[in-house]
């Protein structure tokens, strides 16, 4: 039986905690939104702060909104351009040690792409260091006006013209990197940096992709079955 390395043709890389840290993001929604609210309303930052993420959570990660600088902008009534507060923290964007070593190697022999949810104006800074790897880059958002689902990945196959089991989708995120890309039929590895957890098609570095792929077998698809008591471990916010 032949694995995984062997038939796959195109390995597809979420970007926010995968690729990137999510420092850049946090310095947006939780230090630059709240300073400019706490100024519009004139309150300390830390009421801000509060007010600013009960506000998020009220939207929730579900809700596209949630996702756009721009919304939130004109719901606090801030007097500020987009462009401008994502461009001051720039500088901040960093790219995890694993990254660059992982897609040299892996640019050789597969197409690679990124697959994310957020706009592209939060994707195109991020992608400044090492768009050079990627043939093509997807937002959810951007270019198809949804979230991660299954349905995305499949259309995103349809555009590439690849059968769906011959991309590998990896990504930290287990509903919208994992299932979602299980779902519509492609292998998949969900990415658990913090947690150390040790299962099936959970890899805590992009240095273990290699190994696994040449570990499965190209009809091993138990990760689609597998129960949901995972999934509460590592359930996490990534905004943005």
């Amino acid at each position: 039986m032949e694995n995984w390395r062997n038939k796959l043709k195109v390995i597809s890389f979420d970007v926010d905690g995968t690729l990137v840290d999510l420092k850049y993001n946090d310095l947006v929604w939780f230090k630059e939104i709240p300073e400019l609210v706490a100024q519009r309303k004139k309150i300390s930052f830390e009421e801000s702060l509060k007010l600013v993420k009960e506000e998020y959570s009220k939207l929730g990660e579900h809700n596209l909104k949630w996702y756009d600088i721009k919304y939130w902008i004109s719901y606090f009534d801030l007097k500020v351009s987009h462009l401008k507060i994502l461009k001051k923290y720039e500088s901040q964007i960093k790219i995890f040690p694993d990254v660059i070593p992982v897609l040299e190697e892996l640019k050789k022999d597969f197409m690679l792409i990124v697959i994310t949810a957020m706009p592209r104006e939060f994707l195109t800074p991020k992608m400044k260091k090492f768009k050079k790897y990627f043939k093509f880059t997807f937002s959810a958002l951007s270019d198809f006006k949804e979230l991660k689902n299954s349905e995305i990945y499949s259309k995103i196959c349809q555009i590439l013209k690849v059968n769906p089991a011959q991309v590998l989708h990896i990504g930290d995120h287990w509903e919208f990197d994992y299932l979602a890309a299980r779902k519509a039929s492609l292998k998949a590895l969900f990415l658990d940096r913090a947690n150390g957890k040790k299962e099936e098609f959970v890899i805590n570095s992009l240095k273990e992709i290699k190994h696994i792929m040449e570990k499965k077998r190209w009809d091993d698809n138990a990760g689609v079955t597998r129960s949901r008591n995972c999934q509460e471990g590592f359930a996490k916010e990534n905004k943005g």
